[in-house]
């Protein structure tokens, strides 16, 4: 599942934004944005009911383990397309396109195979 949308030519990446040329692309990449925060938060809410354990309601333990769990999961599936520019190497265009990282990372992929294809073109 991806946020947003894009469109792989032979030519070019389209995301719901901006347009890239497949031949200047100079890093693609996909980065787990959320991983340090997601992590974080489920280490510190299982450090927290581990010593709160005997005090904690049973809705509050409940709660507290479905929070662990949800930003575990969050932090562990989002992520983002990072793509950038030759042309424009030094300004921020980091998140192209969120998603699930598997999706992202079979789009990505696409985009090295797309890129490998305009280079065995060139040859």
């Amino acid at each position: 599942m991806i946020f947003g949308k894009i469109d792989i030519t032979p030519k070019a990446v389209e995301t719901h934004r901006d347009s890239y040329k497949i031949d200047q692309l100079s890093v693609v990449g996909v980065r787990r944005a959320f991983l340090p925060f997601g992590a974080m938060m489920a280490v510190g809410g299982s450090a927290f009911g581990w010593q709160f354990f005997d005090l904690l309601y049973p809705n509050e333990r409940i709660g507290l383990a479905i929070f662990v769990s949800v930003a575990a999961l969050v932090g562990f599936c989002l992520g983002h397309l990072q793509l950038l520019s030759r042309d424009l190497r030094g300004s921020e265009l980091r998140g192209a396109v969120w998603g699930t990282y598997g999706h992202l990372n079979r789009i990505r992929r696409q985009i090295m195979n797309a890129m490998r294809d305009v280079a065995h073109k060139d040859r």
